[in-house]
């Protein structure tokens, strides 16, 4: 079937907005990581293009628009190649694809839009960068410049890691409280010796601020590493404990047994 790919212009009419360059400088080039680099860059921006869609289809066409000698220097020019398809997609998907990075260069943090798929693509960047050859892999639009390193691909790794969710409940120390991008608390459990992060609803806020510092049980829904530790809860019950002290000992219970004060 004939494809008739609409090249699309910003409000501006200032066609840079559907463009993305890769440009990849180092002392040499092997043809196997210049093909991996390609897929992976066409493949970030087909799955993100897919999660903007409202129908989970590609709606963009990228092409090669400028190539340069050197270094490798690749510009991708974006088209809308259905007719549905809003006019504005390409930069959306070149927004995400900005956005994403800056995420994900610093925080194990889930980008919007994207994807498993786009996500192990987008560490391969990271992980192609050696000294010995592709030594520096940057990329940029008319006003935005990146530059890969090797956290991308640690970050990554962290946030697509393989968990399982369950309800359950810990005991420990509430140690800290938080009220800013979402209430959570911070626990130290007793059996992991670490802090697990809970977040509350409102209707608990209270329990848990007179509840602070204090020894706690906390159930809820737990999402844990498969095969490792928590990575938070999200909180259903909270009560709190006796302290150690204030606890009943073998010695009191068999007194109480027994009769004896």
């Amino acid at each position: 079937m004939e494809r008739n790919p609409i090249k699309t212009d910003n409000k501006t009419g200032n066609d840079s907005a559907t463009k993305l360059t890769i440009n990849i400088n180092g002392p040499y080039f092997p043809l196997k990581k210049f093909q991996q680099i390609l897929d992976s860059f066409s493949s970030v921006l087909s799955e993100i293009d897919k999660e903007i869609s409202e129908t989970g289809n590609v709606g963009v066409e990228w092409s090669i628009s400028d190539f340069r000698q050197g270094s490798i220097y690749l510009t991708a020019e974006a088209a809308i190649i259905k007719e549905n398809v809003d006019l504005d997609r390409p930069q959306e998907i070149i927004e995400a694809f900005q956005s994403g990075l800056e995420i994900i260069k610093d925080n194990p943090i889930r980008p919007k839009y994207f994807n498993d798929i786009s996500l192990k693509k987008a560490k391969i960047f990271s992980e192609l960068i050696d000294p010995n050859d592709f030594a520096e892999i940057e990329f940029f639009t008319q006003d935005w410049r990146f530059n890969v390193n090797t956290n991308i691909a640690v970050n990554i790794d962290e946030i697509i890691k393989t968990f399982h969710q369950y309800y359950g409940a810990i005991e420990g120390k509430l140690v800290s409280i938080s009220i800013g991008h979402g209430k959570r608390i911070g626990i130290r459990s007793m059996v992991e010796n670490k802090n697990v992060t809970c977040f509350f609803p409102d209707e608990l806020f209270e329990t848990a601020r007179n509840a602070l510092g204090k020894r706690v049980y906390i159930f809820g829904l737990i999402r844990q590493y498969l095969h490792g530790e928590k990575i938070n809860i999200h909180v259903q019950e909270i009560k709190l404990l006796p302290e150690p002290s204030d606890s009943f000992s073998v010695a009191n219970i068999f007194n109480m047994i027994r009769g004896e004060n």
